[in-house]
């Protein structure tokens, strides 16, 4: 007959190794419930040699398990039972002095050295890697609310870039940081296959793991072409906008063609500030996003914004020269119905409106218009602007229908008591997003014109 010892896997005599050099392991046997005074008769000693084969079979089939099992307390239990039913099996043949009986008590040695080996080789290892279920399952959960945003459309303030960047930061670095945890929980942790998915109540095993790296390098990846695409699109409007601001800079009054477009017609002054307006936030933009990146705005961007506003202040300037003293627009219409909207929405105090003027309709009548407009929302970067950037959100379209009306009236300014032209869009939704005011009038696009002298309001 073979030996315990020369049956023993490789395991085995590592966990006896594990076992003698470290402290001593007292393996506790069941008492004999009597004295051992006869020898084995040939039914018993045939039990006691089948007992010493389950033993070692036991013993193989642990050591072909491996120790990665035994993370799970379930998995150590079960074991745990099986080990004293074995004993207690045992327990039944006193006869110490048995050939027979020493061999099983040997094999069930063998045994319990090698379980208790691998049970605390799965407690080490359980330690290290934490609560494995609960860890890939916040991972799951913040890969799934934290996706890849959209672009970030220009023109945008201050606080949206600074909200974008932030947001941004975060679904990159979630990403990239569950990478790194997904990756060590995968060299150690013990995750078999399930049947079923999480989401009907399964545990994660290791082709959650592939699921789960899939997602977060995707996240990465996203993110990056999101950030890229914002950078390109800001910096094609931003050269772009030279050509566009090279017009502003050529009007002149005296030019017959410039001073009856540009300065004479109606709607101009409207139309000349409403677009310098909108290049002027096209450039802050440039400057929000690179302080949204921790740097300070560079010299061409700096440069650019202080050119809008001095050519708005030139505009302004030599309006008064082609028209001489500022003048409200000519009225298109006299409708009292609308003069008494607009005055309701100058008198509102959300808007901030102050003390104004007389009213004057600039458009003959209202009109109905409608767009549908789509707004990306980021939830979560590292990024330089000279290096590497990394992105989540959702996108979400909403459909808008609306009536509008223009007018223009002087408002005082409370800090230099100058009164200004102020050109105002009044708007009533029928539809639009969950915090659209609907049914009800309000100020829409307001543009900031000329400085006007109270004596000239009735001009």
């Amino acid at each position: 007959m073979k030996t315990n010892a020369m049956r023993c896997s490789a395991l085995i005599l590592l966990g006896a190794l594990f076992i003698n050099g470290g402290p001593p392991i007292s393996i506790a046997h069941a008492e004999p419930a009597v004295e051992a005074t006869r020898p084995l008769v040939s039914g018993e000693r045939a039990r006691v040699q089948r007992l010493a084969r389950d033993f070692a079979s036991a013993a193989e089939t642990l050591n072909q398990g491996g120790v990665a099992p035994f993370q799970d307390p379930a998995h150590v239990q079960q074991w745990q039972d099986r080990v004293d039913r074995f004993r207690a099996a045992l327990a039944r043949f006193p006869q110490t002095d048995d050939p027979d009986v020493q061999a099983a008590a040997a094999a069930l040695a063998d045994l319990e050295n090698l379980f208790t080996f691998a049970a605390r080789e799965g407690a080490r290892q359980r330690a290290k890697t934490g609560d494995v279920q609960a860890t890939l399952a916040a991972i799951d959960k913040g890969l799934r609310a934290q996706r890849a945003p959209q672009w970030l459309p220009v023109p945008f303030t201050e606080e949206e870039a600074n909200r974008w960047v932030s947001n941004a930061a975060e679904a990159k670095n979630f990403a990239t940081d569950a990478i790194a945890t997904v990756q060590r929980i995968a060299a150690d942790a013990h995750l078999p296959l399930t049947r079923g998915t999480v989401d009907q109540g399964a545990a994660y095993d290791r082709q959650d793991l592939t699921r789960l790296l899939n997602v977060a390098n995707r996240t990465v990846r996203n993110v990056d072409e999101a950030v890229e695409q914002t950078l390109a699109n800001l910096r094609s409007a931003f050269q772009g906008q030279d050509r566009e601001l090279d017009y502003y800079r050529s009007l002149d009054p005296e030019n017959p063609s410039h001073r009856m477009n540009a300065f004479l017609a109606g709607d101009a002054p409207a139309r000349v500030y409403g677009e310098l307006d909108r290049q002027l936030a096209l450039a802050r933009s440039a400057a929000a996003l690179q302080r949204a990146f921790g740097q300070e705005p560079t010299t061409n961007t700096t440069a650019r914004i202080e050119e809008i506003i001095a050519l708005r202040e030139t505009y302004a300037e030599n309006r008064l020269r082609a028209i001489g003293d500022s003048r409200l627009p000519e009225a298109r219409s006299d409708d009292p119905g609308r003069i008494a909207i607009a005055q309701e929405i100058l008198a509102n105090p959300r808007y901030e409106f102050g003390e104004h003027g007389p009213v004057v309709l600039t458009t003959q009548e209202i009109v109905e218009r409608e767009k549908e407009v789509s707004r990306a929302e980021i939830k979560n970067l590292e990024f330089s602007l000279s290096g590497d950037i990394t992105l989540s959100g959702t996108e979400t379209t909403w459909h808008y229908r609306w009536e509008e009306f223009n007018f223009a009236t002087p408002i005082r300014d409370d800090d230099s008591d100058d009164w200004y032209v102020w050109w105002i869009t009044a708007r009533k939704y029928d539809s639009g997003w969950e915090r659209t005011p609907i049914g009800r009038w309000v100020s829409g696009a307001i543009v900031k014109g000329d400085l006007i002298l109270p004596e000239n309001f009735g001009r």
